[in-house]
């Protein structure tokens, strides 16, 4: 688990930097994870909404962005569209094209008329309107910490995203892990010694891929961090437009007891169009660079996650597509009559590569 960069928060003080950890219990722990727990079923863009109403309870901002992405981490949304959006918005914006549409029973009127026309309620019709647009995906699934854990997951990965920025690194821990000396030796600069004290050493660039790099230290953290008499020294440049650098310096005890890693695993993908009722870690239609984007990794990796599932998908141009939602795609080409519409009808499940 790692924090959005922007969200990173730092003491820093003659030549010493580390990460702002939160050290005891505070109101805002419960009040996120109870406003997530209100919002289950309801919209993301309410979600948000009522996230940034916890920006002004008297805490730093980047804490409350911080702790509510650790608890999206945990989060699974989707969309509740039954037809194509796009198709959709055709439909009714050539229906109200009609008439003129100056009133919410008006619009009513015109959705319901749309609705009917397309064989699915009115309800069903308003979701799939826009139901490519992030805030219409609804929160389906929230796996609730309790609040010291949410503290100490919140901590460890403000920690991990801080040393990102890192030039070198220096790990030792006790007891050997073939897993980690395996990690280790895929980063190029990196060395491992020791049999009973282990001792790893990484040198580091300054990289504009950050977010790679955050997630190849937390896959090595998240099991130094359970071992006995571990510690992590590091020099580091944060932000990168700083022309000198700073340590960071952790152990096991003391400011290492706040720590914890998230064990939950759970993905929060992004749905565009999906007809089916059950829960899936992957939904029809993943737009590779948009999960990539927002859980900070790269396609590569997303495509990694997706060969681990069961459900087989079809890659049609950045986007990967499922066998059933395949099929149904080509049922919705077959009813157009020009490329072009073709092309903006792949525009909006995210093809690029017509």
């Amino acid at each position: 688990m790692i924090l959005p960069f922007e969200h990173i928060r730092v003491f820093r003080r003659k030549g010493v930097i580390k990460p702002i950890f939160i050290r005891e219990h505070l109101g805002i722990l419960d009040t996120l994870i109870e406003v997530f727990k209100e919002h289950k079923g309801k919209k993301r863009g309410a979600l948000n909404e009522a996230v940034s109403d916890c920006e002004h309870l008297g805490y730093d901002y980047k804490m409350v962005r911080g702790l509510a992405s650790v608890l999206e981490s945990r989060s699974v949304f989707q969309s509740k569209s039954v037809i194509s959006p796009i198709e959709a918005r055709r439909e009714v914006f050539t229906r109200a094209a009609k008439s003129v549409v100056v009133s919410k029973e008006e619009r009513q009127r015109v959705l319901k008329s749309v609705a009917r026309r397309s064989g699915i309620n009115f309800e069903e019709l308003e979701d799939s309107l826009y139901a490519d647009l992030d805030d219409e995906q609804y929160l389906v699934k929230f796996s609730a910490p309790s609040s010291d854990d949410l503290m100490r997951f919140y901590n460890y990965a403000n920690m991990v995203s801080l040393l990102a920025y890192s030039l070198s690194i220096e790990i030792t821990y006790r007891g050997s892990d073939d897993y980690i000396e395996n990690l280790v030796n895929r980063i190029k600069d990196s060395a491992i010694s020791g049999t009973n004290r282990i001792k790893v050493s990484l040198d580091l660039k300054p990289t504009r891929r950050l977010s790679q790099r955050a997630l190849k230290l937390d896959e090595i953290l998240q099991r130094v961090i359970i071992k006995p008499e571990w510690s992590i020294k590091a020099d580091i440049k944060y932000p990168q437009r700083y022309k000198t650098y700073c340590v960071f310096e952790l152990k096991n005890i003391g400011d290492g007891n706040l720590l914890g890693v998230d064990q939950s695993n759970v993905e929060t993908v992004i749905g565009i169009t999906s007809s089916e009722k059950k829960e899936s870690k992957f939904v029809d239609i993943i737009v590779l660079e948009e999960v990539a984007r927002r859980h900070g990794l790269t396609s590569a990796q997303v495509m990694e996650e997706v060969k681990m599932e069961d459900k087989k998908y079809i890659d049609m141009g950045g986007v990967l597509v499922s066998q059933s939602k395949n099929k149904e795609i080509a049922s919705n080409l077959e009813k157009l009559k020009t490329v072009g519409d073709a092309q903006n009808y792949l525009k909006t499940i995210g093809v690029k590569d017509f």
